[in-house]
C-alpha cells in the first residue's frame, strides 16, 4: 500500500496534514489481517503522529481524512450510524465499500424498487388483458427480487410480461399471472448476469466457500437474496468471521440469513472496543519506553517495564511523566526509582505552582520579563510566599528596579531588596530620622542607617564625580 501510495500518488500530494494522515492510515491497514482491513478516526487519533504530529487533531483529522479520499488514496464507507470506516483503494477495500454501500442503500429501499416494478407489471397486465385490476399474488414480490438479483433489469422484465402477453387470451379463461409472464425469461440469459447466475442458475462458475457452507445448511440452493446477504457480509466482515456466523444463525436445521449481518456487525463492534482498550495501553507503554530510552540512554528492563505498566494506571499524566524524566535526565539522576518517586510525589522543580494572587502573577511576569529567565519551581514557590506579605506591585517594581541599577538581577538579590524594604527594622533612628538596621560587632550593638537616595541625590553625585576626574586630569597635564 506504502509502495504504490508513493510511487503514485505522493507527488501530487501538498497537504502536509493529508500526507501525516494518508501514511499513517496506510502503515495501520498494512498492520491488519483482515481480508478486507479498515481504520476509523478513533485508530488514527490514537497514533502519536497524529495525535501530536496535527495542530488540533480534533478538527483538523476529518478534513485531512476527506481531501484523502477525495484524491483516491484511501476509500470511505459507513454502517448505519457508526463510525466511518476507512480502506485502501485496491481490490479488497473497493469490493469491502461496495458491499457495505449494498446493504446500507437499506433493504426498505430495494423493496420500494421491487414495488413499483410490480406496479409497472401490474399495468401491463390489466392494459393486455383488458381486465379492471391485476391482484398481485403473495409471491409475486418475491419472484421479483429474484430476477432482479440473476441480473434482469427492469426494462427486461416489463419487455417478458408484453411478450407473454402479446397473444390475446382465450376467451372464458382467467388472466394470466406475473408468474407465467415471467417464465419466459427462464429459456434466456439475462444480458448482464450477476455473479449469482453465473453461480447458482448457469452452473458457470465454483460457488464461493460461504456459499457452499450455506448451501449445506439450507439443504438446497440459497435464493438470490440469501446469497447477496451472505456475500455482503463476506466483503463487510470476512470470510472466517461469515462461516462463524453461519454457525450461530442455524437453529434446528434452519438457518436465519436476515439475522447475519446484525449478528456480525454487534460481535464486531465489541472486538473492536477490545482492540481500541488495548491499542492505547500499548500506545501509552510504547511512548513510556521511548521517553525512558530517551531520558537515560537505555531501554528500560523488563522489570522496570512493568513497573512503569502498573504505575501508569495509577499516575495516567502524560505531561508529568514527560516533566519527571526531563527533571531526573537534568540532575543527572538517571535512576528509574528516583523518577518512580517523583512521579507519586512531584516537587516544586518539576512543575511551577501557579501564581496565589494578583501581585504573584505581576512578579511571575516580571521576573520573566527582567531577568529572561525560565521560572524555576522553587523561585516561584518563594514568589507565592512572598506575595502573600507584600501585595504592592509597586514595591516589587521598585526590588526590580535596584537590582537593574546595581546589575544585579538574579532572584536572591532581589528578594533580598524586597524584604530588606518591608521588614520592620530594628533599632533607632539617625540624626535624619531613618530608620537603621541593628547588627553586632565587638559585643557592641549600634545601628548603620540605610541611606535612600534620590534621582536628584545621584546626579550630584555624578556631577562631583566628574569634577573630581577632570582636576586630576588638569593636575596630570600641568606636570
Amino acid at each position: 500500500m506504502l509502495d504504490d501510495f508513493i510511487a503514485n500518488t505522493l507527488a501530487q500530494v501538498d497537504d502536509l496534514a493529508e500526507l501525516k494522515v494518508s501514511l499513517v492510515a496506510l502503515r495501520l491497514l498494512e498492520g491488519k489481517l483482515s481480508p478486507a482491513p479498515f481504520v476509523t478516526e478513533g485508530e488514527l487519533m490514537a497514533h502519536p503522529a497524529v495525535r501530536d504530529g496535527l495542530s488540533f487533531p480534533a478538527i483538523t483529522l476529518r478534513p485531512a481524512l476527506q481531501r484523502a479520499v477525495a484524491r483516491g488514496t484511501l476509500l470511505c464507507a459507513s454502517v448505519g450510524d457508526g463510525e466511518p470506516r476507512y480502506f485502501a483503494n485496491n481490490e479488497a477495500g473497493r469490493r469491502a465499500v461496495e458491499a457495505i454501500q449494498s446493504v446500507t442503500a437499506q433493504p426498505e429501499g430495494k423493496t420500494t424498487k421491487c414495488a413499483e416494478l410490480l406496479a409497472r407489471a401490474a399495468f401491463e397486465i390489466e392494459r393486455l388483458e383488458a381486465i379492471e385490476a391485476y391482484e398481485p399474488a403473495p409471491e409475486d414480490l418475491p419472484m421479483l427480487e429474484e430476477y432482479l438479483a440473476r441480473g434482469y433489469t427492469e426494462a427486461e422484465i416489463i419487455t417478458a410480461v408484453r411478450a407473454a402477453l402479446h397473444t390475446p387470451r382465450p376467451k372464458h379463461t382467467p388472466p394470466r399471472t406475473l408468474r407465467a409472464c415471467l417464465a419466459i425469461l427462464d429459456a434466456q440469459p439475462p444480458a448482464s448476469p450477476s455473479e449469482y447466475y453465473q453461480v447458482i442458475v448457469a452452473k458457470a462458475a465454483p460457488p464461493p466457500e460461504e456459499i457452499v457452507n450455506l448451501r449445506e445448511r439450507l439443504g438446497r440452493e440459497p435464493t438470490g437474496r440469501e446469497y447477496d446477504l451472505v456475500r455482503t457480509a463476506t466483503g463487510m466482515f470476512g470470510l472466517r468471521a461469515v462461516l462463524d456466523g453461519l454457525k450461530r444463525v442455524t437453529r434446528d436445521g434452519n438457518v436465519n440469513v436476515d439475522a447475519l449481518i446484525p449478528l456480525l456487525a454487534e460481535r464486531e463492534e465489541a472486538m473492536l472496543a477490545l482492540q481500541r482498550s488495548g491499542a492505547r495501553a500499548e500506545s501509552h507503554m510504547q511512548e513510556l519506553v521511548a521517553l525512558y530510552e530517551s531520558a537515560f540512554g537505555l531501554p528500560p528492563t523488563p522489570t522496570v517495564a512493568d513497573e512503569m505498566r502498573l504505575l501508569w494506571d495509577e499516575v495516567g499524566d502524560w505531561a508529568l511523566w514527560r516533566s519527571v524524566f526531563a527533571y531526573a535526565a537534568g540532575q543527572n539522576k538517571r535512576s528509574w526509582p528516583y523518577v518512580k518517586k517523583l512521579l507519586r510525589h512531584p516537587s516544586p522543580d518539576v512543575f511551577t505552582p501557579p501564581p496565589v494572587n494578583a501581585t504573584a502573577q505581576f512578579a511571575f511576569d516580571e521576573y520573566k520579563r527582567r531577568v529572561n529567565r525560565t521560572l524555576d519551581g522553587h523561585i516561584a514557590a518563594d514568589i507565592n510566599a512572598l506575595a502573600t506579605q507584600i501585595t504592592d506591585p509597586a514595591r516589587w517594581t521598585t526590588a526590580f528596579d535596584k537590582a537593574a541599577e546595581a546589575n544585579a538581577l538574579r532572584w536572591d538579590y532581589i528578594r533580598k531588596v524586597l524584604t530588606a524594604s518591608s521588614q520592620t527594622k530594628r533599632g533607632g533612628t539617625d540624626k535624619n530620622g531613618r530608620r537603621g538596621e541593628t547588627t553586632q560587632r565587638k559585643g557592641r550593638t549600634y545601628s548603620r542607617p540605610q541611606v535612600e537616595y534620590t534621582e536628584a541625590d545621584r546626579q550630584a553625585a555624578r556631577e562631583r564625580a566628574r569634577q573630581r576626574i577632570a582636576s586630576r586630569r588638569g593636575q596630570s597635564d600641568a606636570s
